[in-house]
Protein backbone atom coordinates (compact mmCIF):
# COMPACT_ATOMS: atom_id res chain seq x y z
CA UNK A 1 0.00 0.00 0.00
CA UNK A 2 1.67 3.34 -0.95
CA UNK A 3 2.06 5.49 2.11
CA UNK A 4 -0.69 8.01 0.80
CA UNK A 5 -3.34 5.69 0.40
CA UNK A 6 -2.55 4.52 3.99
CA UNK A 7 -2.76 8.23 5.20
CA UNK A 8 -5.86 8.16 3.72
CA UNK A 9 -7.29 5.08 5.20
CA UNK A 10 -6.45 6.24 8.47
CA UNK A 11 -7.37 9.91 8.52
CA UNK A 12 -10.89 8.50 6.68
CA UNK A 13 -11.74 5.85 9.52
CA UNK A 14 -11.28 8.49 12.43
CA UNK A 15 -13.64 10.33 10.27
CA UNK A 16 -16.11 7.84 9.77
CA UNK A 17 -16.13 7.12 13.68
CA UNK A 18 -17.34 10.32 14.40
CA UNK A 19 -20.38 9.62 12.02
CA UNK A 20 -21.96 11.46 8.64
CA UNK A 21 -24.00 13.27 10.42
CA UNK A 22 -21.12 15.37 11.88
CA UNK A 23 -18.63 15.16 8.68
CA UNK A 24 -21.66 16.59 6.85
CA UNK A 25 -22.43 19.41 9.05
CA UNK A 26 -18.58 20.33 9.43
CA UNK A 27 -17.34 20.17 5.76
CA UNK A 28 -20.80 21.63 4.23
CA UNK A 29 -21.32 24.17 6.70
CA UNK A 30 -17.27 25.56 5.65
CA UNK A 31 -17.91 24.63 1.86
CA UNK A 32 -21.10 26.69 2.41
CA UNK A 33 -20.06 29.45 4.23
CA UNK A 34 -17.08 30.00 1.86
CA UNK A 35 -18.79 30.10 -1.29
CA UNK A 36 -21.20 32.34 -0.04
CA UNK A 37 -18.06 34.50 0.49
CA UNK A 38 -16.24 34.27 -2.48
CA UNK A 39 -19.39 34.53 -4.35
CA UNK A 40 -19.92 37.42 -2.96
CA UNK A 41 -16.64 39.32 -2.87
CA UNK A 42 -17.02 40.69 -6.15
CA UNK A 43 -19.99 42.50 -5.37
CA UNK A 44 -18.01 44.54 -2.62
CA UNK A 45 -16.44 46.51 -5.65
CA UNK A 46 -20.22 48.32 -6.29
CA UNK A 47 -21.67 47.65 -2.57
CA UNK A 48 -20.92 48.67 0.58
CA UNK A 49 -19.79 45.67 2.94
CA UNK A 50 -23.40 45.94 4.49
CA UNK A 51 -24.98 45.80 1.39
CA UNK A 52 -22.98 42.38 0.71
CA UNK A 53 -22.92 40.65 3.73
CA UNK A 54 -25.45 42.04 6.52
CA UNK A 55 -28.79 42.39 5.47
CA UNK A 56 -31.72 39.63 4.98
CA UNK A 57 -31.42 38.10 1.64
CA UNK A 58 -27.16 37.84 2.51
CA UNK A 59 -28.36 35.75 5.66
CA UNK A 60 -30.80 33.68 3.33
CA UNK A 61 -28.23 33.45 0.51
CA UNK A 62 -25.98 31.96 3.29
CA UNK A 63 -28.44 29.75 5.03
CA UNK A 64 -29.21 28.33 1.40
CA UNK A 65 -25.77 27.99 0.57
CA UNK A 66 -24.60 25.96 3.91
CA UNK A 67 -27.46 23.79 3.53
CA UNK A 68 -26.48 23.03 0.01
CA UNK A 69 -22.72 22.55 1.75
CA UNK A 70 -24.68 19.99 4.00
CA UNK A 71 -27.40 18.42 1.80
CA UNK A 72 -25.06 18.81 -1.80
CA UNK A 73 -21.31 18.79 -1.31
CA UNK A 74 -20.51 16.93 1.78
CA UNK A 75 -23.16 13.90 0.83
CA UNK A 76 -20.96 13.82 -2.46
CA UNK A 77 -17.75 13.90 -0.74
CA UNK A 78 -18.66 11.39 1.71
CA UNK A 79 -19.58 9.14 -1.29
CA UNK A 80 -16.70 9.67 -2.77
CA UNK A 81 -14.25 8.96 0.31
CA UNK A 82 -16.52 5.84 0.83
CA UNK A 83 -15.29 4.49 -2.62
CA UNK A 84 -12.21 5.32 -2.36
CA UNK A 85 -11.55 3.58 1.09
CA UNK A 86 -13.92 0.77 -0.35
CA UNK A 87 -10.61 0.33 -3.44
CA UNK A 88 -8.08 0.80 -0.83
CA UNK A 89 -9.22 -1.85 1.50
CA UNK A 90 -9.73 -4.15 -1.45
CA UNK A 91 -6.23 -3.55 -2.43
CA UNK A 92 -4.82 -3.89 0.90
CA UNK A 93 -6.81 -7.43 0.94
CA UNK A 94 -6.36 -8.90 -2.82
CA UNK A 95 -2.70 -7.48 -3.20
CA UNK A 96 -2.02 -10.52 -5.99
CA UNK A 97 -4.92 -8.49 -7.98
CA UNK A 98 -2.96 -5.29 -8.60
CA UNK A 99 -1.89 -4.28 -12.27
Amino acid sequence: MHDQDKKFKEKWEKIQLKGRWLYGLTHGTIFGFAIFIIINLFRLKNESFFEVYLNQFALNQMFTMILAGIFGYATLKWWMNQNIYKKIVYREKNPSEMH
